[in-house]
């Protein structure tokens, strides 16, 4: 009983002193702070739960400071970060099973094991922030993930073999979003085929990939061709065409496209298309932008499309949107 008046009197005679004068730190204080912001990133390095990670921001504003500054991202590309997590998987309602992946409407499921479920809300990461669909005329489709970013596509309720009427760029985490200009290729009587998200090429932004920093890769099916078209952030934003990003598919008819080119799925660095009547897929590059004919690979053979794709939070550069 005496320890715990002793113990209160003391924290009573620190409140007044710090009163009296704000300036003054106790030894210990002095020690802490004088520890380098490097050293002490370093040591939340070692963190490789975002849950702890959040906890120890949450500990005091220099460590809040610290974990959401650039010497934390600088400390964690020097050192090597822990691996990403995975939050969950965006699924579709509508599937689509031709020439495109995955589907319309997507919505967010929550990986039970993730360590995250105690630090995100499931329905914080629901994409209902994205801009309303015209008249409710047109429908929103996930195209790809990648990087904590959702590439979409918007297009027309009623008139499905038409080309995309806009894509979208978002950031389910801090609900935000880019719109990716319309490409004067994408007009006209054309088939989109798919679009797929890179990271950026700009190393001045800090990271692989984000709302300023990002590429996309489209390709479309026009006149018994298809081509790729490219798409960077950099400079304000630009579309690019490899010259070796055009392959002929088989006929020259736009309304056969979706008998002719079915998506079979996709890996790493390529994404392959049946084509009917031919003993050969449709490849394409993503990094490079090109089109090329090949085998389809064995681990793809009889294999559905995925209907939903992982959602992976990159560690720790996102962690400041919890914070």
């Amino acid at each position: 009983m005496g320890d715990g008046r002793r113990r209160r009197r003391r924290r009573r005679r620190r409140r007044r002193q710090r009163k009296q004068n704000p300036q003054s730190k106790s030894a210990a204080e002095d020690k802490a702070d004088a520890i380098p912001d490097e050293l002490l990133c370093l040591v939340f390095l070692c963190l490789t739960s975002p849950v702890d990670l959040v906890r120890a921001a949450s500990a005091c504003r220099r460590w809040r400071r610290a974990i959401a500054s650039d010497v934390f991202r600088v400390v964690c590309s020097q050192h090597g970060a822990p691996p990403s997590h995975v939050v969950g998987h965006y699924s579709v309602d509508e599937p689509l099973l031709t020439t495109r992946p995955p589907g319309r409407y997507p919505h967010f499921v929550p990986s039970s094991s993730t360590p995250w479920k105690e630090v995100v809300a499931p329905g914080f990461l629901e994409l209902d922030f994205l801009p309303p669909t015209e008249y409710g005329e047109s429908k929103w489709e996930l195209a790809d993930v990648r990087g904590g970013l959702l590439l979409l596509a918007r297009f027309s309720a009623t008139h499905d073999l038409a080309s995309p009427l806009g894509l979208v760029v978002c950031d389910p985490l801090a609900r935000r979003y880019k719109t990716v200009p319309a490409s004067a290729w994408f007009r006209g009587r054309c088939y989109f085929l798919g679009s797929f998200l890179l990271d950026g090429e700009d190393d001045a932004a800090g990271a692989r990939i984000s709302l300023s920093n990002f590429r996309a890769t489209c390709v479309i099916y026009r006149d018994g061709i298809a081509k790729a078209y490219a798409f960077s952030s950099a400079g304000g934003g630009r579309w690019t065409s490899s010259a070796h990003g055009s392959t002929v598919v088989f006929r020259n008819d736009y309304w056969t496209a979706p008998a002719l080119a079915i998506f079979a799925g996709s890996t790493a660095g390529c994404a392959y298309w049946t084509v009917v009547n031919r003993d050969v897929a449709l490849a394409l590059d993503k990094e490079a932008g090109e089109l090329s004919s090949c085998v389809l690979p064995e681990a793809l053979r009889g294999k559905p499309p995925s209907q939903d794709y992982a959602y992976e939070l990159p560690w720790p550069p996102t962690i400041r949107a919890c914070l």
